[in-house]
């Protein structure tokens, strides 16, 4: 099945058809506290008062740091409406020092007037969301460059076939600026 054109791209297909599946069905899943999934920012502005008085865990944005407030972003759709924004939620107890700018991450019971008594509390650092994203992108150029220079796309079958004599990085780049310039 898969050494034709046709099978290859059927293939694909069904393999997108269950990504698909898949992300809409647990897109739809309702927290489950029992199993460790607890309401987050998307129930908790949907409906609000279903959760007081029970365990949520949040992240956000710290906005205030006396008292410490964050602002939690969230999506969700109801009655085919989609609603997004942001609430700002108070949380008490939080055990670590904490500065604006900072992603807050909270487990507690959620309290009336959009507060969170904090059971744990994790903070990271802004600068930690741009080590990794710099991180994620030289591996996926170097991937990219791996992928390039020891493999081929060979237009006749739709196959990626492994080069005869792998490419060096340097001959890639030079060959490149050769076609564009001459």
């Amino acid at each position: 099945m898969l050494h034709s054109r046709v099978g290859r791209v059927a293939a694909i297909c069904g393999l997108l058809a269950v990504l698909f599946a898949l992300m809409v069905g647990l897109g739809t899943a309702t927290p489950a506290p029992k199993m460790g999934d607890y309401p987050a920012e998307d129930a908790l502005a949907a409906d609000y008062d279903r959760y007081v008085g029970e365990s949520v865990q949040v992240t956000g944005t710290v906005t205030k740091t006396e008292p410490v407030k964050i602002a939690v972003g969230y999506e969700y759709t109801a009655n085919s409406e989609y609603h997004s924004g942001t609430l700002t939620i108070t949380v008490r107890n939080v055990d670590k020092a904490v500065a604006e700018g900072e992603s807050l991450q909270v487990y507690g019971t959620l309290g009336p007037d959009q507060t969170i008594t904090a059971e744990n509390s994790v903070r990271v650092p802004a600068m930690n969301y741009t080590a990794m994203y710099l991180v994620s992108a030289i591996a996926g150029l170097w991937t990219l460059g791996r992928l390039i220079c020891g493999w081929r796309l060979d237009w006749q079958t739709w196959a990626l076939c492994r080069r005869e004599h792998r490419l060096r990085p340097i001959q890639t780049g030079l060959g490149k600026i050769r076609e564009v310039l001459f």
